[in-house]
């Protein structure tokens, strides 16, 4: 199972744990063969700038770390480092897409729809690959949902998009005037009416996964608002999040909902 806080402009590498010693030395010298005309800042490039933080080495692994994350360098010993990750666009929605993707174009299925249509999903009742985001004042990621979505895989295997605020899925409750043996009966029908046609169909894929889509949606009825619901955690542990303080309280209450869901079968949880 994967939980995946995805920094979406967050702080650069040089400046948390991907020490450059050779850019230390380097401080205020011009970039040779670089083109100051290039990307979105004209001529308004300065020279080479080392990190501002102090560095030293943490752990048995002695891992080097900057004083930007105190409490978190006490913990590199229990950490991967990637530092083999580059891309050729310094563009925001292709840089996103490459990490996501392995492309810089959109069109490739995410790594959360890859590792679903690999491993399946252990719950019935509840999506495998769910995407949270920021408050809408912050909005979504670059490239919007093209950084979740399943490209040339079925479509079912695309990425579940909680809202931020208000009720997380839309329709999720079922209205009051319909029984549960009528909505049964209503989702019967319509399959059988979108299977009628469907073999041989140049839309096959995007039917099957929409029938799909329907019954998750039925099944997800009861067991969803259970999985969103962090009201129902002990009190330490809600205190152990950050829930209830102004500056992380968003964020806490999407990482308790991430383990949550992790916890009751979902595969993969990405949060922008």
């Amino acid at each position: 199972s994967v939980i995946w806080l995805f920094m979406n402009g967050g702080p650069s590498h040089v400046d948390t744990w991907d020490y450059k010693p050779e850019l230390q030395k380097r401080d205020g010298q011009p970039l040779p063969g670089f083109d100051a005309k290039t990307g979105f800042f004209p001529d308004a490039v300065g020279p080479l700038m080392k990190s501002p933080f102090d560095w030293k080495q943490y752990g048995q692994s002695g891992t080097w770390g900057s004083s930007l994350f105190p409490r978190l360098n006490r913990q590199v010993d229990k950490m991967a480092f990637i530092h083999s990750c580059h891309t050729d666009s310094n563009n925001h929605s292709p840089a996103l897409f490459m990490m996501n993707t392995g492309a810089t174009r959109m069109g490739y299925p995410s790594v959360g729809s890859w590792v679903t249509y690999g491993l399946g999903c252990s719950s019935s009742n509840l999506p495998s690959f769910v995407v949270m985001s920021d408050p809408k004042d912050r909005g979504l990621p670059k490239g919007n949902a093209s950084n979740w979505n399943a490209g040339f895989l079925p479509s079912v295997y695309q990425g579940t998009w909680l809202k931020p605020k208000g009720e997380p899925i839309d329709n999720l409750k079922r209205p009051a005037s319909l029984t549960d043996p009528a909505q049964r009966a209503q989702l019967d029908l319509m399959a059988q009416l979108n299977r009628h046609g469907l073999p041989g169909s140049p839309i096959e894929s995007e039917l099957t996964a929409r029938i799909e889509s329907f019954e998750l949606a039925y099944r997800m009825q009861t067991a969803a608002p259970e999985a969103f619901d962090v009201a129902n955690e002990p009190e330490h542990i809600k205190k152990l999040y950050g829930l209830g303080e102004p500056h992380c309280n968003h964020m806490a209450a999407q990482c308790l909902t991430a383990r949550r869901m992790i916890e009751r079968g979902v595969r993969f949880v990405q949060i922008f």
